[in-house]
């Protein structure tokens, strides 16, 4: 049984953090198994802004037969195509999608950030930490697009940066971060 508030005195409750955080996490787990479950779109939780799921996932990016990126290299991705339509990339804020490192030749990182923007070691996150002798190494990822070139909402480009050995990576896209319709 969910318990949401707690009793503090007579008559009076008191709603704790922890039970705040639950809440939160089960609406979020929801919003997600609703959306994989065929809503196509789903309200992001206090943002007023809406998810384009898709159903099936879609490779938009595999750089296994180019040369590996390593060693503080970058590869600006984008824009997409929209499952089913044309990409504008007015339409959109960010991308929901899954970054595969893979082919490594040794330990090593990939970090996922919004185009149009420099690399910062001392704020720079890792996405993906590879190493050892697997076919691939996976993460979820959900990334801003880069600024606006323009009247628009971004310019549909992300920065996957590689840190460590040199890497292939994948892209898979599962949905667009895209403004209330």
């Amino acid at each position: 049984m969910w318990r949401f508030a707690m009793t503090e005195g007579r008559g009076k409750t008191k709603t704790t953090r922890r039970e705040v955080l639950k809440l939160a996490g089960a609406a979020a787990i929801g919003a997600a198994g609703a959306a994989t479950l065929g809503a196509p779109r789903v309200r992001a939780a206090g943002s007023g802004n809406t998810i384009a799921m898709y159903f099936n996932p879609q490779r938009v990016l595999d750089t296994r037969g180019t040369p590996k990126i390593g060693g503080g290299t970058e590869t600006v991705v984008g824009p997409y195509v929209v499952p089913g339509g044309t990409f504008h990339w007015s339409d959109y804020y960010g991308i929901i999608g899954n970054l595969t490192a893979t082919s490594w030749n040794g330990p090593g990182w990939l970090s996922v950030r919004p185009g149009g923007t420099t690399f910062d070691p001392s704020t720079a996150v890792s996405n993906v930490n590879f190493a050892g002798s697997f076919n691939g190494w996976p993460n979820f990822f959900i990334c801003r697009f880069g600024i606006p070139t323009g009247v628009g909402v971004s310019d549909g480009t992300f920065i996957v940066h590689s840190g460590g050995a040199a890497t292939n990576f994948i892209v898979d896209l599962f949905g667009f971060l895209g403004p209330d319709g």
